[in-house]
C-alpha cells in the first residue's frame, strides 16, 4: 500500500509505503521523499532520502542519497545522565561515555575485543568512532564506497545493541588501579587529562547556573564524560543498567549517507532487525526496557532557571540600574603558571526546540554581533587599541529548552571585572535601550545584518557541496532525538508519518529560516536581542588562573594516592595487578581468523571520485602557455578537458604572462582562488614580522585604484557580503609547506560568471591596495601576545613547538619564527613601546611590514591556483594576470620562476638533514594533569622505494586494534598515539598524546617495535590485507569532496609529488609484502625509538624529573630539562641575540 501527500512549503512529494524485510519478516513502514532541499534536487531520484521504523521492534532507520565517495553511517542513541527515577547513579558518573567505549569491546555474536575495528579496517575504514554528546551517543563508520559499510552495519549494530560488557573489559578500558597504587584505565586517562583544563572548568560550572538540580538532577547539567572521582568508584554493573535501560532499538536510528543504494541499505538494515527479533525470542526480552518509560529527556522535567540571588545568576537586565547591579558572577580558577589572562562565559535560556526558526534567528544576530572585525561586539572588546581579549564567539545547544552563549577567550584578569558592563553597553544600544552610557540606544546596522543572511546562506551552500553529511547530520541527529513522531503525540499536531518527514526535512533545510530573516525589520532584531539577552536571567562565570592551583592538584593527588597505596596494602596492592594481568589476558584473546575474513575486502574499482583535472599556465614574456596537466585527469575526457583550455584561450587576449598558475576544473558553485606566496626572500628578523602581516590582512584600510577611500569597517563588511571564506596564513593550504604563505577567497561563481572576477578583487586588495594604520596594528599585536597564554597550557602545542625547536634552523625557518615561544619576547618588546606611547615603535613595525609587503608580494614571488568550474567564465585568464600585477604601475613586474626548495625539509637544522643529534627537552607544564610527547627522526622522500611499505608498516602496528592500541591504550597507558610520516618535513614522529605513563607508554612502544624487528613479532596475512586496506580509505578520503581533491593537487606540487600522486601510491602498497613491512621497521622504525632521534615531552610538574631521568638513562646525553617560566628563554637566547 503506498499513500503520496505534497508538502506545500517545499514542493516535495513524501510517499508512504510498506515494504517486507526478507530476513525478518517484518512489514517495514517506509516514507520517501526527494533529496533535503538544501543539497540540491537536480537530477535526483524521487526517493532519494527514505525513512524506516519497524512496527515490531519501533527500530528507525534513514538513508541519504548523495554524491560523496566517503559512505558514513551514523547510529545514534538518545542518552541521558539525570541519575535515574531512583537515583542509581550520580549524574557525572560518566555512564553514557563509559558505555560508549565498552561498546566497541565485542558482542554477543562476535564476543572478541577487537574484532568490530579490525573488521573495519578490511572494509575501507580507518577503524570506528564515537563520540558523547549532553544527549545523545554516536558511532560512526566512514568506508570509501558503499560496499564496505553495508557490510559492517550489522556486526556494528550488535555491537551497539547487545555488547558483552565484561568485568575484564571495564576493568582496563574504564579504571584500575595498578600494583603501584596508581590510578589508570583509556576513560580515566581521558578525562584526568581533561578534567582541570580551563574550558572544562568554566563550562561545567556555567552549565549547573543554566540547568540547576534542584529536586530533580537535570541531565543537561551533568558531566557526561565522567569527572574521576566518580570514575574510579563506578561499577561494571551500573554501566549494564544503563546499557538495558537506554540501548534499545526503540531508541536506536541507523543513518546512512553517500553514494548508496537505497535497498543495500534496507537489506542490511533488515539484518539488524532480524538479529533484534531473534535475540527477543531467545531470551524472552520484553518489547521495551521496563526501568525507562517513554522517549529519552522529551518526557523529563527541565528546571527553571531563577534569578533567585545565587552567585553567578544575574537578573534581566535593568537600564535604570545599569552598572549598579548587586549580583557577583562566579569566580572559579584553573591551574596556569601565567596569572595574566583567563576566560569568560555567559549564557542564557534559550527557546525550545519547536521554535526552529528562532533559534535561526538567534544564531544569525550572534553572527552580526561577533563574527569580524566590523562586529559590534568585536571592535568593543577585540578591534581597537585597548582589547580587553584575544577573542570571542558563540556557542548553543538546542535541547527541549536550550541555551545560548557567549565565551571571552584569554581575558586581561585585571579587567575582567568590566565585561559584564561593558557588554550590557553594547547589547543594549543595538537593542535600542537608552541608558545614561549609550545615550539614544540607536545602533543596529540592518544592511550589515542582511550582510550576515546572505554570507549565512552562501557558506551553508558551499558546506553542502562540498561535505553533504556535514551540513545534514546535526539537524537529523536533532530532529530524532526532540523531533514529533507518528507515534507518540508529544506536540499533538503530528500524526502521519508524511508530516514527520515534513519536520525532518525542516530540521535539515534552514533555508526557508533565511529567506524569512531577510524580511525582517530592525525592530524584529532588537526584540529578538532583548526577548533572549536582556529580558531574561543570565549566568556569569569568570575563570581566572591560579599558580598555586597546580600545585595543590598534585600535591592533593599524591597524597590520595600515597592513602590508597597504604589503605591496600603489600597484599591488597599484588592483588589488583594479578586481577589486571589476568584482565588483560581475557580481553586479548586471539580472534579465529575465520572471524577476521568473514567481510570480503570492497572492490576499490568501484569508489568513485571526483571528475577533475588541472591545467598549468606557465609564464612568458611574449605568449600564452596553458596546457593539461595529463596526469591531474580524473573522470574528465581528454577530449573536454582540451575543449575548456581552448575556450580559455580564445576567450583571452594576453600575450604575456609573469607568473605559475594552476586552474583546476571541478563541477562546483563557488570559486575558490589563491596565491600562494615564497617567503624564502625574507631575512630571521623578517620572518618574526610575519604573523602580525597575515593577522591585519583583511582588516585594513584601503584605497582602491579611482582613489575611493574604504574605512576598515567598510573593508571588512564589504568582504564580508562578497565572499564565502577568505584566509591568509604561514604555510599553503592545509598548513604544510610552511616556507610558503598564502591568500585565499572563495566566493559563489555566478551566473554570468563573474565570481573569479570577484576572488582576486579581493586577493588585490588584500596584497596591494589596503593601508598599515597604527589603530590596526596595536589591535593585532594585542590580539597576538594574548592569545599566547591558551597555548601554554596546551600540551600537545608546547609539546609541538619544543619539536619544531629540536629540528629547524633559526635562520630560515617561518615554523620557528613564528612559534610562540619566539613571538612571546618579540612581540613583548613591541607591545612595551606601545604601552609607553612610543611612536617610533609603532612607525617601525609599519616600515618593516612595508618592506616585507614589497620584498613578498611580487609576480616573481607568486603561484596563483583557481578551482572552480571553468566554464563560461568570461576573460579568465585576463582577470587572473591583470588581478595580480602591481598596482603601481611604475612598477615592472618581473617574469615569475617556478617555486622550489620550500618545503620544511628545506629548513632543517643543519645536522638534521642526516642525523638528528639526539637532543631532548622535557618541559613541566601547571595546567596539565597528563603528558605529550613527539619523539623525531629522519624520515624519506615522496618516491624513496620503500614509502609504501613504510605506510604499510605503521598502519599495521598502530591501527584499531593493532599492536600499539592493544598494549599501550588497551592497557591504560595513553589515552591515544600515532607513528606519522611526513614527506614535508621528511621527518619520522612518534607522539603520545593525553599520557598518564610516559616512561611506562614508551618502553612499550619500544618492546613492540623491537619484537618486530628481531622477527618476533609476526605480520599477519590478514593484518596486511586489512592495513592496506585501510590505507587505501585514508588517501581516498584525502580527495573525497571537491575542493579538498583539487588544493591536494596543488600543494602536492611544492613537496615534490606529481598530481597523480595518489594513484601512484595505491598501486605499491597493493604490492607490498610481509618482508618489506619487516624491512621498513628495522630500517626507518627502529631509530625513532634510539637515542639519535630528537624527543620533546610536556608533562605534569609532579613528573619532571620522573620523565627527564627516564631518556637520560635510555642514553639521550644532550637532555634539557624546561621549567615553564623558563620557556620563552631557553631556546631564543641561544640563537637569537
Amino acid at each position: 500500500m503506498t499513500t503520496t501527500m505534497k508538502d506545500a512549503t517545499s514542493a516535495t512529494v513524501v510517499d508512504v509505503s510498506t515494504l517486507r524485510g526478507p530476513k525478518s519478516g517484518t512489514d517495514w513502514r517506509v516514507t520517501s521523499s526527494s533529496l533535503f532541499p538544501i543539497l540540491g534536487t537536480e537530477n535526483k531520484s524521487a526517493d532519494a532520502v527514505a525513512s524506516f521504523r519497524s512496527p515490531a521492534t519501533s527500530l528507525r532507520g534513514l538513508v541519504c542519497k548523495t554524491d560523496e565517495p566517503i559512505c558514513s553511517l551514523h547510529i545514534i542513541l538518545a542518552t541521558e545522565s539525570n541519575g535515574g527515577e531512583d537515583a542509581w547513579h550520580h549524574p557525572d558518573d560518566g555512564l553514557p561515555h563509559c558505555l560508549e567505549h565498552l561498546v566497541f569491546l565485542g558482542s554477543q555474536s562476535f564476543p572478541h575485543k577487537g574484532v568490530l575495528d579490525k573488521l573495519a579496517n578490511r572494509c575501507m575504514a580507518d577503524g570506528t568512532n564515537a563520540w558523547t554528546a549532553t544527549d545523545h551517543t554516536a558511532y560512526t563508520l566512514s568506508t570509501a564506497g558503499s560496499e564496505g559499510v553495508i557490510n559492517l552495519m550489522p556486526i556494528f549494530a550488535d555491537h551497539i545493541l547487545f555488547p558483552t560488557l565484561t568485568d575484564s573489559g571495564f576493568l582496563t578500558e574504564i579504571h584500575y588501579v595498578n600494583g603501584e597504587g596508581e590510578d589508570k584505565g583509556v576513560v580515566y586517562c581521558e578525562m584526568q587529562g581533561r578534567e582541570n583544563s580551563e574550558g572544562s572548568l568554566v563550562d561545567r560550572a556555567i552549565m549547573d547556573l543554566l540547568y540547576p538540580n534542584h529536586s530533580v538532577p537535570c541531565g543537561y547539567s551533568a558531566e557526561t564524560g565522567g569527572k574521576v572521582a566518580n570514575i574510579r568508584t563506578l561499577t561494571v554493573d551500573k554501566v549494564r543498567r544503563y546499557h538495558e535501560e537506554y540501548y534499545s532499538p526503540d531508541n536506536a536510528l541507523l543513518v546512512l549517507t553517500g553514494n548508496v543504494q537505497r535497498g543495500d541499505f534496507f537489506k542490511a538494515l533488515d539484518e539488524v532487525e532480524a538479529l533484534i527479533l531473534k535475540r527477543r525470542l531467545a531470551s524472552e526480552l520484553p518489547d521495551r526496557p521496563s526501568r525507562r518509560v517513554g522517549r529519552p529527556w522529551v518526557q523529563s522535567p527541565i528546571p527553571p532557571m531563577i534569578a533567585d540571588g545565587r552567585v553567578g545568576v544575574y537578573p534581566p537586565y535593568n537600564p535604570e540600574s545599569a552598572g549598579a547591579t548587586k549580583t557577583q558572577p562566579l569566580s572559579i580558577s584553573f591551574p596556569s603558571e601565567d596569572e595574566s589572562r583567563g576566560t569568560i562565559s555567559i549564557a542564557w535560556r534559550g527557546p525550545s526546540y519547536a521554535s526552529r526558526s528562532t533559534w535561526m534567528h538567534l544564531s544569525l544576530l550572534w553572527d552580526y554581533l561577533t563574527d569580524s572585525a566590523a562586529s559590534p561586539l568585536q571592535l568593543a572588546f577585540v578591534e581597537n587599541d585597548d582589547p580587553l581579549c584575544a577573542d570571542l564567539g558563540p556557542a548553543h545547544d538546542v535541547f527541549t529548552e536550550g541555551y545560548h552563549q557567549l565565551w571571552f577567550q584569554e581575558v586581561d584578569v585585571d579587567r575582567m571585572d568590566g565585561v559584564v558592563d561593558l557588554f550590557f553597553d553594547v547589547i543594549s544600544m543595538q537593542a535600542g535601550v537608552a541608558t545614561a552610557t549609550t545615550g539614544d540606544g540607536e545602533g543596529f546596522d540592518l544592511a550589515r545584518m542582511l550582510i550576515v543572511i546572505r554570507r549565512c546562506r552562501r557558506r551553508l551552500l558551499e558546506v553542502s557541496e562540498r561535505r553533504p553529511t556535514s551540513a545534514i547530520i546535526d539537524g537529523v541527529v536533532r530532529n530524532f532525538l526532540y523531533g514529533p513522531r507518528a507515534d507518540d503525540g508529544k506536540y499533538g499536531s503530528v500524526t502521519s508519518p508524511q508530516e514527520e518527514m515534513e519536520a525532518l526535512h525542516s530540521d535539515v533545510d534552514i533555508l526557508p529560516f533565511l529567506d524569512d530573516a531577510m524580511l525582517k525589520d530592525t525592530s524584529y532584531w532588537q526584540d529578538l536581542m532583548r526577548l533572549y539577552i536582556l529580558d531574561r536571567p543570565m549566568a556569569v562565570v569568570l575563570g581566572k588562573p591560579s599558580a598555586l592551583m597546580s600545585e595543590e592538584i598534585s600535591d592533593e593527588e599524591k597524597e590520595r594516592e600515597a592513602q590508597q597505596v597504604k589503605d591496600l596494602g603489600e597484599e591488597g596492592l599484588l592483588t589488583l595487578q594479578m586481577k589486571l594481568e589476568e584482565a588483560m589476558t581475557k580481553n586479548e584473546q586471539p580472534i579465529p581468523e575465520d572471524t577476521l575474513t568473514s567481510l570480503p575486502v570492497p572492490d576499490i574499482g568501484k569508489v568513485s571520485s571526483i571528475p577533475l583535472f588541472t591545467a598549468h599556465l606557465s609564464p612568458s614574456a611574449n605568449s600564452l602557455k596553458l596546457t593539461v596537466v595529463h596526469d591531474s585527469i580524473r573522470g574528465v575526457c581528454e577530449e573536454d578537458c582540451e575543449t575548456i583550455i581552448a575556450g580559455l584561450k580564445k576567450d583571452s587576449t594576453l600575450t604575456a604572462v609573469p607568473f605559475h598558475a594552476d586552474l583546476t576544473h571541478i563541477d562546483s558553485a563557488f570559486v575558490f582562488a589563491a596565491v600562494g606566496i615564497d617567503t624564502t626572500p625574507l631575512t630571521k628578523e623578517q620572518r618574526r614580522y610575519l604573523p602580525i602581516l597575515l593577522e591585519i590582512l583583511f582588516k585594513l584600510p584601503a584605497t582602491l585604484e579611482n582613489g575611493t577611500q574604504l574605512s576598515k569597517e567598510e573593508f571588512v563588511n564589504s568582504l564580508q557580503d562578497d565572499t564565502v571564506s577568505y584566509s591568509s596564513g604561514v604555510g599553503l593550504l592545509g598548513g604544510s609547506i610552511p616556507q610558503m604563505s598564502y591568500v585565499s577567497v572563495q566566493v559563489e561563481k555566478n551566473d554570468d560568471g563573474s565570481g573569479l572576477g570577484n576572488a582576486f578583487k579581493w586577493i588585490r586588495r588584500a596584497l596591494y591596495l589596503t593601508n598599515i594604520t597604527t589603530d590596526t596594528l596595536k589591535a593585532a599585536v594585542q590580539r597576538l601576545i594574548s592569545d599566547i597564554p591558551q597555548h601554554i597550557r596546551h600540551g600537545p602545542s608546547v609539546a609541538g613547538a619544543l619539536t619544531a625547536e629540536l629540528n629547524y634552523d633559526p635562520e630560515k625557518s617561518n615554523t620557528l619564527a613564528c612559534n610562540f615561544l619566539r613571538q612571546k619576547p618579540f612581540l613583548s618588546k613591541i607591545y612595551e613601546g606601545i604601552e609607553n606611547g612610543d611612536e617610533s615603535v609603532l612607525q617601525g613595525v609599519i616600515k618593516e611590514l612595508e618592506g616585507i609587503r614589497n620584498s613578498l608580494f611580487r609576480t616573481s614571488n607568486m603561484h596563483a591556483f583557481v578551482a572552480a568550474n571553468l566554464r563560461g567564465v568570461p576573460k579568465m585568464l585576463d582577470t587572473l594576470v591583470t588581478s595580480l600585477s602591481w598596482a603601481d604601475g611604475e612598477k615592472s613586474d618581473e617574469v615569475g620562476r617556478q617555486i622550489e626548495n620550500v618545503s620544511a625539509s628545506a629548513v632543517l637544522r643543519p645536522q638534521g638533514k642526516d642525523s638528528l643529534g639526539g637532543d631532548g627537552v622535557v618541559c613541566a607544564l601547571s595546567a596539565i594533569e597528563s603528558g605529550f610527547l613527539n619523539i623525531s627522526a629522519p624520515g624519506i622522500m615522496p618516491y624513496d622505494g620503500s614509502r609504501a611499505s613504510l605506510l604499510v608498516a605503521i598502519e599495521y602496528l598502530t591501527a584499531l586494534e593493532g599492536e600499539f592500541w592493544v598494549k599501550l591504550r588497551g592497557a591504560g597507558l595513553t589515552y591515544s598515539y600515532s607513528i606519522s610520516d611526513s614527506t614535508d618535513s621528511q621527518l619520522l614522529t612518534f607522539c603520545l598524546y593525553k599520557c598518564t605513563d610516559i616512561p611506562a607508554a614508551f618502553e612499550t612502544a619500544l618492546n613492540i617495535i623491537t619484537e618486530y624487528a628481531s622477527g618476533q613479532g609476526r605480520v599477519s596475512a590478514v593484518g596486511l590485507e586489512n592495513a592496506k586496506s585501510s590505507l587505501a580509505y585514508q588517501i581516498i578520503n584525502g580527495r573525497s569532496s571537491k575542493l579538498s581533491a583539487a588544493t591536494s593537487s596543488f600543494v602536492r606540487t611544492f613537496k615534490g609529488e606529481k598530481m597523480d600522486y595518489d594513484r601512484y601510491l595505491l598501486s605499491c602498497i597493493s604490492e607490498v609484502t610481509a618482508e618489506d613491512v619487516y624491512e621498513c621497521v628495522v630500517t626507518h622504525l627502529v631509530p625513532i625509538f634510539d637515542p639519535n632521534s630528537k624527543v620533546a615531552v610536556a608533562c605534569p610538574r609532579s613528573k619532571l624529573d620522573y620523565v627527564h631521568d627516564y631518556f637520560a638513562r635510555k642514553g639521550w646525553s644532550n637532555l634539557k630539562k624546561v621549567q615553564e617560566e623558563d620557556l620563552f628563554t631557553a631556546f631564543v637566547a641561544n640563537d637569537d641575540a
